[in-house]
């Protein structure tokens, strides 16, 4: 905690002499000033020795450091006198073959001029200095590049955007960067993460752009799109596209439709979106995701093709009985169906012998001398299969060589397996299924598809599961018989799907039960007292689990009493008071908790800079007096540096939402269904959030919200090209007509 000692807001001058730390949101260091003081300084701002700047801020007193200059802005100092000018050409990193001594010279013969010089006449530098024409043109590329940066920076400032997000701009666009963000403020969307239309727009319109601006009409449309991929569909109607943006634009003129749909037509022109007609629709899409379904069709088309391992199709029965005898017949059916096709899909509800099967299927290939490639969405999921399985299982994205940015596999480079079997198919979206197909040689390789089609479609575009069992392309098992050994928790998970909630069920040997349902909550904060009550007094003295690595809350939402944000607030308190007699500090509204030593956290994007994926949980060890982190996910040691944009990736983790735990499955989950959520409600969220438990659900909530949301079933209204293209529809390019939307 720092304590100001003044809240005036002042300038420091000086160049930078020592950086301690140097990240993109936060750096740390001593100054020099021309005076020759020292100033120690922390905050937003990207350092780099010997650079001259210009720090705006506030004296603090650090607990630890004691006085230091805490920096909310920097600029580069462009206004140096001689000593300055010699000093930065000498240590400017970019500027190379300039010493000293010609430093030194330059500064002293051109001085105050230099700006001027350098900008329209640099041969008078080369000539004067005795160096290159190219090496001043050099020093005039970067000279110019830092005044850019630092009108950049002032122009930009409304933006909250930092010190480092303005550079990489520049970077980018070269020197008329401000020229192109004071045409179009709305580039910030594309090249910023963490900038969404609505937050660009709102500072734009206040810095006096038009409500018709062309690009902010633009903008919006392309916001739309990706808003309607966010939500899962991979198309939208034109008309319906032109709807919503008009809504969203505001624009206030008569014929605001007319410029939205003249503003699609050039975003069609350019290749930024494509339409396509249907059935009598226009469908406008992203032209990449587009291509992706048709890639997925033309396969998927071919799915029924010969297995090339398994010539002798009639042994193939007698094969599967020798190797896993004990399989039923639904499971015995889609083991061969495997064997004997190049693609196959098996789907199935909760103890239905999914994995079991699998085992099966790895079992055949393995005594055949044959390699098994297993894969899985998620760590979590991975980690179950290779457990069930007994054979080493990876994420698809470790699998395909993902380091972030780019795929080391693909056509160039196929995966090395005789097989590869991927499980939690409902996980995968459209782009993660492209790559992985466009990374199989299936003259070679034969592909088994295992998956929940009950279960809810992935977070990005999409619903491959869900397509390829209505469309039959591929040969399909469903396993639809719950078997023998599965359990109270399997069965009335099951049940669910009929638009059944069964009553807590009967006490195990233990005293614990499989299955809980406490539904007389009609007020939301009665069942979030009831949910911190397990937390305290039930779950553990009770029931016997360990509140951090047994038990997971899991609710529909991140907004309101039951949404994931107060839940976690509530339950860190609880935990850290409770495990390791710690006050957990109060959240200021619409802001993120502090991390505390122990906390449970949650991993939001696949980041590969320190090697842990999105969906992967873990322990936080130790945070530093600067906020910077030490955590645990899963063995893995992290290290996140204060100020780091990772930090934003880094989530509590003892609430989260059904669609995040997707995939994972923890020995007790306590699953909120209320009526407060009933607009999200369906009989598949439900079957999700109860199926993600191993030994014990906890339901919570309300009897009428439970009960809808068991009856509720939601037509899968998901919007694809793949359904089309495996439905035999066809797609044709088109011009939408100009009466459309008149």
């Amino acid at each position: 905690m720092r304590t100001r000692s003044n809240n005036q807001s002042v300038t420091v001058r000086g160049r930078i002499e020592t950086v301690f730390y140097a990240g993109p949101r936060f750096s740390a260091g001593r100054l020099t000033t021309a005076d020759g003081d020292e100033v120690q300084f922390a905050g937003r701002l990207f350092a780099r020795e010997n650079e001259p700047v210009v720090l705006n801020g506030r004296w603090v007193t650090h607990p630890k450091y004691g006085r230091q200059f805490e920096v909310e802005g920097m600029e580069y100092d462009l206004d140096l006198d001689a000593d300055g000018l010699a000093n930065y050409l000498a240590n400017h990193p970019e500027m190379k073959g300039i010493g000293p001594a010609k430093a030194r010279l330059i500064a002293e013969r051109f001085g105050h001029d230099f700006d001027r010089i350098i900008t329209d006449e640099p041969g008078q530098i080369a000539e004067a200095a005795r160096l290159p024409l190219d090496a001043v043109q050099k020093l005039r590329t970067e000279w110019l590049k830092t005044r850019e940066t630092n009108k950049a920076i002032t122009w930009l400032a409304a933006f909250d955007l930092t010190h480092h997000q303005v550079t990489s701009l520049v970077k980018k666009f070269g020197n008329d960067v401000l020229g192109l963000l004071k045409a179009d403020p709305y580039i910030i969307v594309r090249e910023v993460r963490g900038f969404g239309f609505k937050r660009v727009d709102k500072i734009a319109r206040k810095m006096g752009t038009a409500k018709d601006d062309p690009a902010r009409i633009r903008a919006g449309v392309l916001h739309c799109v990706n808003e309607s991929l966010d939500q899962g569909d991979c198309w939208i109607e034109f008309e319906e596209l032109v709807d919503q943006a008009n809504v969203l634009l505001v624009m206030d003129v008569l014929d605001s439709r007319d410029r939205i749909e003249q503003a699609l037509d050039r975003l069609i022109d350019e290749n930024l979106l494509v339409c396509v007609s249907h059935g009598g629709r226009f469908l406008v899409a992203k032209p990449e995701i587009r291509a992706m379904e048709e890639y997925l069709a033309k396969v998927f088309r071919n799915g029924g093709a010969p297995n090339p391992h398994f010539p002798d199709r009639d042994r193939l029965p007698d094969m599967v009985a020798e190797t896993a005898p004990q399989l039923n017949a639904g499971q015995r059916q889609a083991a061969v169906t495997a064997l004997r096709h190049s693609i196959s899909l098996i789907s199935g509800g909760a103890g239905s012998g999914k994995t079991f099967t699998v085992s099966a299927i790895t079992g055949v290939y393995e005594e055949q001398g044959l390699r098994v490639v297993l894969a899985a969405p998620t760590g979590k999921a991975a980690k179950r299969l290779e457990q069930v399985v007994g054979h080493p299982a990876g994420t698809i994205h470790r699998l395909l060589g993902f380091n972030g940015k780019d795929y080391a596999r693909g056509p160039d480079d196929p995966i090395d397996a005789d097989v590869i079997i991927v499980d939690e198919v409902s996980m995968v979206d459209v782009p993660l299924a492209w790559h992985l197909f466009q990374s199989i040689d299936l003259e070679r390789s034969a592909v088994v598809l295992v998956g929940d089609h009950n279960q809810l479609p992935p977070v990005g575009p999409g619903n491959l599961l869900r397509d390829l069992v209505q469309s039959r392309m591929v040969p399909t098992v469903l396993l639809d018989q719950v078997v023998r050994q599965a359990g109270i928790l399997k069965e009335n998970s099951i049940a669910v799907l009929n638009g059944e909630v069964r009553k807590t069920s009967d006490a195990e040997p233990s005293g614990r039960r499989a299955w809980y349902v406490v539904d007389q909550f009609t007020d939301q904060w009665d069942a979030q007292r009831f949910v911190l009550d397990l937390f305290e007094n039930v779950l553990v003295e009770r029931l016997g689990f360990d509140l951090l690595t047994d038990v997971q809350l899991l609710t529909p939402t991140h907004k309101g009493p039951l949404g994931t944000r107060e839940l976690n607030c509530e339950l860190q308190r609880l935990v850290q008071r409770r495990l390791w007699n710690v006050e957990a500090p109060p959240t200021p509204p619409s802001r993120r908790p502090k991390f505390l030593a122990h906390d449970k956290v949650i991993q939001t994007r696949n980041n590969y800079e320190i090697g842990v994926m999105n969906g992967a949980m873990g322990v936080v060890l130790h945070v530093g007096r600067d906020g910077s982190l030490s955590l645990d996910f899963d063995g893995i040691p992290v290290e996140i540096e204060a100020g780091s944009p990772n930090l934003q990736d880094i989530q509590l983790a003892y609430a989260l939402t059904i669609h995040k735990a997707q995939g994972s499955e923890f020995p007790c989950a306590v699953v909120v269904v209320h009526k407060a959520h009933s607009f999200m409600h369906h009989r598949n969220l439900l079957y999700t959030g109860v199926t993600r438990a191993r030994q014990t659900t906890v339901l919570v909530g309300d009897r009428w919200g439970i009960s809808n949301c068991a009856r509720k079933r939601k037509q899968d209204d998901r919007r694809t090209f793949l359904s089309i293209l495996l439905d035999a529809g066809r797609l044709e390019e088109s011009r939408v007509p100009a009466t459309t939307g008149q």
